[in-house]
């Protein structure tokens, strides 16, 4: 299971963020420091990736906040986002795409944790700053 694997690749890494209890659930939280806001870790099968996004529960200022600094974080990140205010939803998203998840095929799970690990510290890093 994806999520056992990763929480050992976490643990060892020293545990730069919190062991979650594997499930069969396909998301994963990071606490970023707020109640107003968590980073989590997607996996989307049927699109043959994962999703890393700041996820804002019931804060449009907040995103809105956020949104005014879009390209200093995008390029501190290096990374591109979609910026989903969804309005007429009680939540907001900022999420970026890691690309190459296949269930049936393993292989590059050892790469994919890696760098879903590493970006979600510099996610983790860069964002809480800002909520």
């Amino acid at each position: 299971m994806f999520w056992e694997e990763f929480n050992t690749v976490i643990v060892s890494k020293g545990k730069p963020f919190s062991v979650r209890k594997p499930t069969t659930d396909h998301w994963y939280d990071v606490a970023i420091g707020t109640s107003e806001a968590h980073l989590a870790i997607n996996l989307v099968n049927k699109e043959n990736k994962i999703v890393l996004e700041l996820y804002i529960l019931d804060n449009k200022n907040l995103f809105d906040h956020i949104y005014e600094d879009k390209e200093k974080i995008e390029s501190t990140l290096q990374m591109s986002f979609s910026w989903e205010r969804l309005d007429g939803k009680k939540a907001s998203r900022i999420k970026h795409d890691v690309l190459g998840l296949d269930f049936s095929d393993h292989s590059n799970y050892p790469q994919l944790m890696d760098e879903c690990i590493e970006k979600i510290l510099k996610m983790r890093d860069v964002f809480k700053k800002y909520v």
